[in-house]
């Protein structure tokens, strides 16, 4: 019987089995793209991959059954609660960019102001700003920056309440009474993407829900963004540069919009 079980030499693989070895590569594939660019169509991924749109839209199935992303009409969008890069990839990217950028806030951190502070490594380095600043209220959903200034800082901090993203410091806050708690005199958010019609935008639409939440009740919004979110794409709206007070980047953001007219109600403090 053992015998009759053996492959034998110079058989055909199994189709089924070289099958499911190309459609895992494929769906690994597939899952980078998406999670690179927040977003992708079946009809790209098909063309890409030489495949037929039914076997993109069963890979999509494959992979949203394995919470790894959000299929929709048409395509697949990054799922939420997963981090588009890990704490420690983007710990390591441009790190002394971001904590210049930080530094460029001193002037918004008044003594007694209260301030909502975003998600994001970019203000990882904010207590090191804080720390001349007393009596300030911080509230965020940034646990790594609910850490290091209350263990650094004499600030008040407020920490909203929801799931921890997978791999991350962030909180994916539920909505609720607290959202509408403070008044603040600053909003500190940062983006994934600004695209060139001026849409500020990111990729897990728990984070935007938040943050969109938050600015009618900011006196001032704060845009902090190094220059590698320009031009990039993400499928969440978050606000609009038009709504934006004070562009903080590094470089001359002007030429990274089609209309030279969208920074025009945005203080820009670009940074050489």
């Amino acid at each position: 019987m053992s015998g009759d079980l053996a492959p034998r030499v110079g058989a055909v693989p199994d189709p089924l089995t070289a099958e499911t070895g190309r459609a895992g590569e494929r769906r690994q594939a597939i899952l980078q793209a998406v999670r690179t660019n927040g977003a992708a169509s079946v009809a790209e991924l098909a063309a890409r991959f030489d495949v037929t749109y039914q076997t993109i839209r069963r890979d999509l199935r494959t992979l949203e059954l394995q919470g790894l992303l959000q299929k929709g009409f048409g395509g697949a969008f990054a799922s939420p609660g997963v981090a588009h890069h890990t704490l420690d990839e983007r710990h390591a990217s441009q790190m002394s960019v971001k904590r210049q950028l930080v530094l460029a806030l001193e002037e918004f951190l008044l003594p007694g102001a209260t301030i909502f502070v975003g998600l994001g490594t970019t203000f990882d380095s904010l207590h090191e700003v804080l720390s001349h600043h007393p009596g300030v209220l911080i509230a965020t959903p940034n646990l790594e920056v609910a850490h290091s200034c209350a263990l650094r800082t004499d600030a008040t901090v407020y920490v909203y309440g929801g799931y921890v993203r997978n791999k991350d410091s962030s909180v994916l806050t539920l909505a609720d009474d607290s959202r509408h708690r403070f008044k603040f005199d600053v909003a500190v958010i940062g983006a994934s993407a600004i695209d060139r019609d001026g849409t500020v935008q990111e990729f897990d639409p728990m984070e935007v829900d938040l943050v969109r939440s938050i600015l009618p009740h900011a006196r001032q919004v704060i845009l902090v963004a190094h220059d590698e979110k320009f031009e990039r794409r993400a499928p969440h709206v978050v606000t609009q540069m038009a709504d934006v007070d004070v562009l903080i980047t590094n470089g001359d953001p002007a030429h990274r919009f089609d209309d030279a007219a969208t920074l025009a109600s945005t203080r820009v403090i670009a940074l050489g």
